[in-house]
């Protein structure tokens, strides 16, 4: 067997070795965060933050990503226990639900996505910061021993980053005003 012909056979598994075991090393755990200060209460923030029918879509751009989806609400319309399902082509179909919710500290959430029995936690907190409020959204997830879920880790803060910084914005925007900055 000539040289060139062993290099072209064994380059790609070499390769495909590589990655394999890259994977094995990587974090499981991944997390995405931006905050904001909006010149609001916390009480002020809060029925936009815990209320999925009448309040994300004000403000969340994840909720104008696919003219085509479909929401579905259960549970209370705010709060704990709050919930939405949703059926997207483009996104994915998943579902999201409330898990506690204060005014003044804020709500936690649960994504699941339907197809790869993905989960991420999801946190939207309040703290004091002068007259106002910082807002930080943070979603965290875990891939577990899933190699492909853990190369998707390492790109979440890049795929997601700017979708909470500009939902952020609009929610600044929409209790502020569109000059307040």
């Amino acid at each position: 067997m000539n040289k060139f012909l062993k290099l072209v056979i064994l380059t790609p598994i070499v390769l495909g070795l590589a990655i394999l075991l890259i994977g094995f090393v990587l974090p499981s755990q991944w997390q995405v965060s931006r905050s904001i200060i909006i010149n609001k209460p916390p009480q002020a923030i809060f029925g936009y933050v815990a209320n999925f029918g009448l309040g994300w879509p004000q403000w969340s751009a994840f909720d104008n990503e696919d003219p085509t989806i479909k929401y579905t609400y259960s549970g209370p319309g705010q709060g704990v226990g709050a919930s939405r399902s949703w059926v997207s082509e483009k996104m994915g179909n998943g579902s999201q639900t409330i898990t506690s919710a204060n005014p003044t500290t804020g709500v936690t959430f649960e994504l699941k996505m339907e197809s790869s029995k993905f989960t991420i936690v999801g946190n939207i907190a309040f703290e004091p910061a002068g007259t106002g409020t910082k807002v930080t959204w943070t979603d965290k997830g875990d891939a577990g021993n899933n190699i492909f879920f853990k190369y998707m880790g390492l790109m979440m803060d890049k795929m997601m980053g700017n979708t909470f910084e500009c939902s952020l914005e609009k929610l600044k925007t929409r209790l502020d005003g569109p000059a307040a900055k």
